[in-house]
């Protein structure tokens, strides 16, 4: 990845697309939901490489010890595209009431320590060594699907729940499941929050709008080949050849 961008934090990226420097070949690396494979895994390889990294924290889940929802098998075997829109809709993306739909414990299944959200300790130790922290909302529910005091709740709590654990008042904020409408934008920007991370993929140019940025997200459980083309720009080429 190094080879292809230069790699710089977060908020070095805001700074630069802000100030309307160029972004070409520019890239931060960012993690959503506060995984301890995250911290365990990821941060000790970024340390040895040098690259800067941000962790989205979801901040109802460093208190538990049961893995996210999505995780579950069952729920994977039963992700048809019209299922999934259903649970981010319907039952408004909320865990629980995803699990017992389908007749399945509030806890989860019992997976890899890797797969469980890292607690506050861990959090605020890797803070402390630089990993940058963000929010992800309270419970990671789908926030065009709440009112708007719910809304309110979700984007700020959270950054108050990450500052009281870790001293850290997050800038930036990481729209659950990627899922945000204009009234979700306005929030957010209300909240005090200097930029807001998308799932919509593709790049960022001068000018893109801080509130909704776009990512590419690598999937999980590729092979060294394909990590290597997907950092590498090749996917993004070819998306914007097509």
């Amino acid at each position: 990845m190094q080879a292809n961008f230069e790699v710089v934090p977060l908020p070095q990226f805001l700074g630069r697309l802000e100030g309307g420097g160029p972004l070409r070949g520019l890239a931060a690396v960012t993690f959503d939901d506060g995984y301890t494979g995250v911290f365990s895994h990821a941060w000790p390889l970024l340390i040895e490489l040098g690259i800067p990294a941000t962790t989205f924290i979801v901040a109802d889940a460093p208190a538990r010890s049961h893995s996210f929802w999505w995780d579950h098998s069952v729920v994977q075997q039963q992700a048809s595209p019209e299922r999934r829109e259903q649970w981010l809709t319907t039952f408004r993306g909320d865990g629980q009431a995803i699990l017992g739909s389908l007749s399945l414990p509030s806890t989860g299944e019992t997976l890899p320590d890797s797969y469980a959200p890292a607690d506050w300790q861990e959090i605020a130790r890797v803070a402390t060594a630089g990993m940058g922290l963000g929010a992800h909302s309270v419970t990671h529910r789908s926030l065009p699907t709440l009112t708007d005091s719910e809304l309110a709740r979700e984007l700020i709590t959270s950054r108050e729940a990450i500052a009281r654990a870790t001293g850290i008042h997050p800038e930036f904020f990481a729209y659950p499941y990627g899922r945000w409408d204009t009234r979700v934008r306005h929030a957010a920007r209300a909240a005090g929050y200097r930029a807001a991370l998308t799932l919509d993929y593709g790049l960022n140019r001068p000018g893109a709008d801080p509130w909704a940025l776009r990512r590419v997200n690598v999937p999980a459980g590729i092979g060294d080949a394909a990590f290597q083309a997907w950092t590498s720009g090749v996917r993004l080429r070819r998306g914007e050849a097509s």
